[in-house]
């Protein structure tokens, strides 16, 4: 394989290109004790145990690096590699790795994405934010199930009850989120007319169900579901 280009990356790493495609990057250091040169050569075996012994090894740190910051789904460890200049088989095979030893547990992120965002969104919002993230439908809604039992189990300790004001064995994740959305918006224990619209379709364009708007807004006098249209 012909070394096209060795392109700088910041002062002390290399971009080496091989036969045109950018094919990983290496410290300076190394690019000199390999005896890298643009438009020298680099056989095939030459180049793979370069890859084994430098840049998977460095590629390996830097995504436990990544993770002990925070929790990332597949797709965002892929996307940070690959921007940071690894090729898409050396990010896989660090994924791989990484993966192997369940530093990458996408059920354990959603859970936490609801436990964070559960108290403000809809669950449709949440499941959008995170298949955006790279993670498949069934993974999310196996979290949103293991979510709302560490709710229920919260709720029917009454450990909960300083954040919702009660203790309601019933309540689900939704309703609380409801609740907040409501009381953010009304002063006192009812609501006018005029608030009752406005709040009811901030609500439904945001996802929530019906029948956890309509049980909320029972909390404030509105019983009647048609004086919710």
């Amino acid at each position: 394989m012909q070394i096209t280009d060795l392109i700088p990356k910041g002062k002390r790493q290399t971009i080496v290109c091989l036969d045109g495609t950018p094919a990983g990057f290496l410290d300076n250091r190394d690019i000199s004790a390999y005896r890298l040169e643009a438009g020298g050569e680099v056989d095939e075996a030459a180049w793979a145990k370069i890859v084994a012994e430098t840049i998977l090894p460095r590629g390996k740190r830097k995504a436990l690096e990544l993770l002990q910051l925070q929790d990332r789904t597949t797709k965002e460890l892929h996307d940070k590699l690959v921007s940071g200049d690894y090729t898409e088989e050396q990010t896989w095979e660090i994924i791989a790795y990484v993966a192997s030893f369940r530093y990458i547990d996408e059920q354990r992120y959603a859970v936490n994405w609801f436990r964070s965002h559960a108290k403000t969104k809809s669950f449709r919002e949440m499941r959008q934010a995170l298949l955006l993230r790279g993670m498949d439908q069934e993974t999310v809604t196996a979290a949103y199930e293991q979510y709302c039992n560490e709710l229920t189990e919260l709720n029917n300790s009454g450990e909960n009850a300083e954040t919702t004001g009660r203790e309601d064995s019933g309540d689900t994740a939704e309703m609380l989120a409801v609740r907040r959305f409501v009381a953010r918006r009304v002063k006192g224990t009812s609501m006018t007319a005029d608030e009752r619209k406005k709040i009811y379709a901030g609500l439904v364009r945001k996802g929530f169900s019906h029948t956890a708007i309509r049980r909320v807004f029972s909390e404030y006098g509105t019983e009647d579901p048609e004086d919710l249209e």
